[in-house]
């Protein structure tokens, strides 16, 4: 395999690939909620009273996004089990062929949904293909058969420049490098054919979740399943070379010495049965050294795969809900003290706010990040936190009295029939 570098080679041939696959600008906000409270504490020139409220505020708003997303964890858990590869409980009720088409698709949609709000970004069949190429061009060769899924849906989040080298032949084996893209999280969804012939072990009944880290574009390919190496020329060259010419010189000189023989004695047959064995051994030889080449391949692709898995089927789920139940806490809680600090007198349009709110996490992050400020705004206005004007200028509550608010609402907002409405919380 390609070795990564972060460093340019003084005599390397630089490259930048074009269209990568995953926007440079994320909007997803890399930080712990319980940091970014503390952060936004400290940046505050308030009293010790409005500091304790502001406190109180964020402790509740995350009990109520906990709650919210537990309730729908609990349905989406409830939707994937039958369909989850490593699940040991007994199915009592037996899906009929329908029902379970129809149940993974709902599947589908709801990991989807859990996906983007936990500010994933979706790769379409053109970014997928492309991602591909590349790792054709610049990685281990790979065979991959995009028809054996019956649905593949790859998802990403974060972006980072990597640096791959190689050396080829038809360059002269000069050192090349090129800059490309590599996925801080990888998230692969996917249903199998039935007539895919993968793995014996894999169903087309089910739907498979994997998620991976810090994978480089040129290696996707290597996530999907049914992916085979491919030897390049030049590996199969230092294969069969070496060999054949080998065989060549020993045949050479046993027909030299079997041209004595003759003379000598009848021995032709002891001259030909040498030559054949010697074929068939060498011959032997590259295959086994063929395979051997392989599996050193697919030994190096496993073992990458072995450390940059995250997490498997039901488990991605649970993950992926508490990544989005993070990205929607840091946004109500940043949204709601930029508004609370700066638009106390004449409120803030959306556009002041996200400019604000996209201000203070350059700060913390050294990065830009895409501040969601519609969703966050909407989250503020559910919870009765915040207002907005026919003149679209929004404003906070006060800080005093915005705990008593969400307590005055919690009954209205936890009442049984609201926690059975998929109304409540709409990833």
């Amino acid at each position: 395999m390609n070795a990564d570098s972060h460093s340019e080679k003084p005599n390397a041939k630089r490259q930048t690939i074009e269209n990568p696959p995953i926007r440079k600008v994320e909007n997803f906000i890399p930080l712990r909620h319980t940091d970014l409270i503390l952060r936004l504490q400290d940046s505050m020139n308030v009293s010790e009273r409005e500091t304790k409220a502001f406190k109180d505020l964020c402790e509740r708003l995350t009990a109520i996004f906990h709650i919210e997303h537990l309730s729908t964890l609990m349905k989406v858990e409830d939707l994937y089990a039958p369909l989850d590869p490593d699940s040991d409980a007994v199915e009592v009720y037996e899906l009929s062929d329908e029902e379970r088409d129809q149940r993974i698709e709902d599947s589908f949609v709801r990991i989807t949904q859990i996906l983007y709000s936990a500010h994933y970004h979706r790769l379409d069949r053109n970014e997928l293909r492309h991602a591909i190429d590349v790792g054709y061009a610049w990685g281990v060769k790979l065979d991959v058969d995009i028809e054996v899924f019956e649905r593949l849906e790859i998802f990403a989040r974060g972006w980072r420049t990597v640096t791959k080298t190689r050396r080829r032949w038809q360059n002269l084996f000069r050192q090349e490098s090129i800059e490309m893209p590599e996925f801080h999280r990888l998230v692969i969804a996917f249903r199998l054919k039935e007539t895919a012939r993968v793995d014996d072990s894999m169903s087309t009944d089910v739907v498979y979740l994997k998620m991976f880290k810090n994978i480089p574009e040129t290696d996707l390919e290597i996530l999907l399943p049914g992916s085979k190496v491919k030897l390049s020329m030049l590996d199969q060259g230092k294969i069969l070379v070496p060999n054949l010419s080998s065989a060549a010189m020993t045949v050479f000189k046993i027909f030299r010495v079997g041209v004595f023989l003759t003379i000598v004695a009848a021995a032709w047959i002891i001259k030909w049965v040498l030559a054949i064995a010697v074929l068939v051994g060498y011959v032997t030889k590259a295959v086994f050294s063929y395979f051997s080449t392989k599996n050193k391949y697919q030994f190096g692709l496993t073992k990458s795969l072995y450390l940059k898995n995250m997490d498997n089927n039901a488990g991605v789920i649970y993950r992926l809900f508490n990544e989005a139940e993070e990205q929607e806490l840091c946004e109500a809680i940043l949204a709601y003290a930029v508004l609370w600090k700066h638009g106390q007198h004449d409120g803030m349009t959306d556009l002041q706010v996200d400019k604000r709110c996209e201000s203070f996490l350059e700060e913390i992050v050294n990065f830009q990040v895409d501040f969601e400020v519609h969703d966050a705004l909407g989250k503020l206005a559910r919870l009765g936190l915040a207002t907005v004007d026919k003149a679209g200028r929004w404003s906070a509550i006060p800080v005093r009295t915005a705990p008593q608010r969400l307590h005055e609402n919690w009954q209205k907002i936890f009442s049984w029939e609201k926690l059975d409405s998929d109304d409540l919380f709409t990833i």
